[in-house]
């Protein structure tokens, strides 16, 4: 209850606070401009004039043309570039991937004729891009980098001009209406992963098709193929036996895989999306991601899934009830969750979800940053290197895993750059670090 009321307080803040804050981007003074155009009004007007003092009259005279210079070149040079950049096309691949930096077509002018003038260039939606900017032949090249998956209808960008002294500054925006789709990055996976019951010669049943391995045994008839004679169980009991296959009925799906949104979800998701697209799952699985309205056995489908996953952060696993309507209960017994690296009320979904289950599940937990830099150092180089920082992924995934283990689960704990798993000491270091 109090989670949901804070949730409420900073959202009718936001509210109250982004009209404002858009506002003042078009106020053509900085902080640095008012402070100094005050202190230099005061300068002229009133200490010099009491003082006498021609010095500091001549001071802030110059100080207040600079300013007023500053804000008549930065007005203007905004009014050219908004006029030129309102036909301009987005620019902007349709297909992105995290972590992954795209040269966009979209491009602007620098105003490099304009004297004392920069020009720079943001996004505001979708949120969580990196965004650079490399100026070529007096035009302003944009480069992406999504930290963040999802699906979008629009992009927003953000111009900034400002001066050189950083007196005053006029933002922007525009909005190209386009379709965006950003995709986890495809990383690497340890194929050692995939190896828990990922396929299955199928069920036995008298009714089925003979299509099976050579395990049953029956009674030799005239016309048998010789090889499949048993000749060891003839010199023992004097009877011929040959071998016939089983009878099974259609293979049931080797795995079930379900994807845990949450925060800090980007690792795991890309983990997902290797397990989904290079068959780690079997040939034949069920997958369901956070939000989706019904599982999946299509490699594509899955992908998607992942993707619109992003906007059902909050509920974090309310989507396993669905899927334990949904799939047989025991083909539950090879459920492999995907889940994050940090702690949060899915948890305690998976926990208390686990107990209902044939077998505990399977969780893979996928980590990013350095993960050699953590490892066991001497007093010494501590000293004299410090410590190094720590991936955000990486600060709460020991309580995790150790939260997961103590219910009978196993856990493997994946790095995405390397795709290999993290092993025990890597681990116990982390655990001591924190």
């Amino acid at each position: 209850m109090e989670a949901t009321l804070e949730k409420l307080r900073l959202s009718s803040l936001t509210r109250f606070i982004e009209p404002l804050r858009k506002a003042f981007d078009y106020v053509p003074l900085t902080p640095l401009g008012i402070v100094l155009g005050l202190v230099a009004w005061w300068g002229f007007f009133s200490f010099s004039e009491t003082h006498a003092d021609y010095v500091v009259r001549a001071t802030c005279a110059v100080a207040l043309g600079l300013i007023g210079l500053s804000v008549v070149l930065v007005g203007f040079g905004s009014l050219f570039l908004w006029w030129r950049t309102r036909e301009a096309e987005g620019g902007v691949p349709e297909t992105l991937a995290t972590g992954v930096e795209a040269e966009t077509s979209f491009s602007c002018s620098t105003l490099r004729f304009w004297p004392f003038l920069q020009v720079d260039l943001d996004w505001t939606d979708p949120t969580g891009m990196d965004v650079t900017s490399i100026r070529k032949r007096g035009r302003l090249q944009e480069r992406v980098t999504p930290r963040s998956r999802g699906r979008f209808t629009s992009v927003e960008r953000r111009f900034e001009v400002r001066d050189i002294f950083g007196f005053s500054a006029v933002r922007f925006r525009r909005r190209w209406e386009q379709p965006l789709r950003i995709a986890p990055t495809l990383g690497k996976a340890d194929m050692e992963l995939s190896v828990r019951r990922a396929s299955s010669d199928g069920y036995s049943h008298p009714a089925g098709q003979p299509q099976g391995e050579m395990v049953e045994m029956r009674r030799y008839v005239p016309g048998d193929p010789m090889r499949f004679i048993l000749w060891k169980s003839f010199a023992r009991s004097r009877r011929l036996m040959v071998r016939e296959p089983e009878r099974a009925i259609a293979p049931r799906p080797a795995m079930v895989g379900f994807f845990v949104a949450a925060r800090d979800d980007e690792p795991s998701a890309s983990t997902a999306r290797v397990f989904l697209e290079r068959g780690l799952l079997g040939s034949d699985f069920v997958f369901l991601a956070e939000g989706a309205p019904r599982a999946t056995n299509d490699r594509r489908d899955g992908v998607e899934q992942i993707i619109d996953s992003r906007k059902h952060r909050d509920t974090q696993a309310d989507s396993l009830t669905s899927l334990f309507r949904t799939v047989d209960r025991a083909r539950l017994d090879n459920l492999v969750i995907f889940a994050p690296p940090s702690r949060g009320p899915w948890l305690d979904k998976v926990l208390k979800a686990a107990r209902q289950l044939p077998l505990p599940p399977m969780v893979i937990v996928t980590v990013d940053g350095a993960v050699t830099n953590f490892e066991t150092r001497t007093r010494l180089s501590k000293f004299i290197w410090g410590e190094p920082p720590i991936d955000p992924t990486l600060t709460e995934v020991v309580d995790v895993v150790a939260a997961l283990e103590q219910s009978g689960m196993e856990v493997k704990v994946l790095h995405r750059q390397s795709g290999h798993r993290l092993h025990d000491q890597q681990l116990h270091a982390l655990r001591e670090r924190q």
